[in-house]
């Protein structure tokens, strides 16, 4: 019965065990956001996904600025990676983040490789890869945000103007 319970838990769709939803926004385009707030929740991210709409993306919310360093274990795709201090400016891009080698033995979690995290930091985003080409994403830039999370507190921050642009790219 364990056993089968264990089993139900890793087949639940991520989207169910995220932190709440809403949008980000970043250069006039909106996207569909997952939100990761505990730690369980930042841990878990995109594992065991085998692909991300264009439009979607997960924002890992912190409390405190710090290097945030991500890993990719159990994750099967490629993502475009941008780290922002609180007011949504991009401080980090790492684009092409690759999933795991499907052919090497991980014998811990330590094993896995970690990628960006290189400057404090308050929050970092994942985008499907080829994001940051496909919207000429620079540091620098800045991403805005609009999100529900899962107990009912409203998250807006980063840049505000990025969400009235993309906004106003919609009407």
């Amino acid at each position: 019965m364990r056993r089968a319970l264990v089993s139900l838990v890793f087949l639940l769709p991520a989207t169910l065990l995220a932190g709440g939803n809403g949008t980000v926004s970043v250069k006039g385009h909106r996207f569909t956001a997952e939100v990761a707030v505990s730690e369980a929740e930042r841990a878990q991210g995109l594992m065991g996904r085998h692909e991300l709409a264009s439009d979607h993306c997960m924002i890992f919310l912190y409390g405190e600025d710090g290097p945030h360093p991500i890993w990719m274990k159990n994750c099967f795709i490629s993502l475009d990676v941008a780290w922002t201090d609180k007011d949504g400016k991009i401080l980090e891009l790492v684009p092409d983040v690759p999933p795991p080698s499907p052919v090497r033995v991980y014998s811990s979690d330590a094993d896995y490789p970690n990628f960006g995290g290189h400057v404090d930091s308050r929050h970092f985003i994942e985008f499907p890869q080829g994001t940051f080409k496909r919207l000429g994403l620079k540091v620098g830039d800045r991403i805005g945000w609009d999100l529900k999370l899962d107990d009912g507190t409203v998250v807006k921050g980063g840049a505000m103007d990025g969400m009235k642009a993309a906004k106003a790219k919609k009407k």
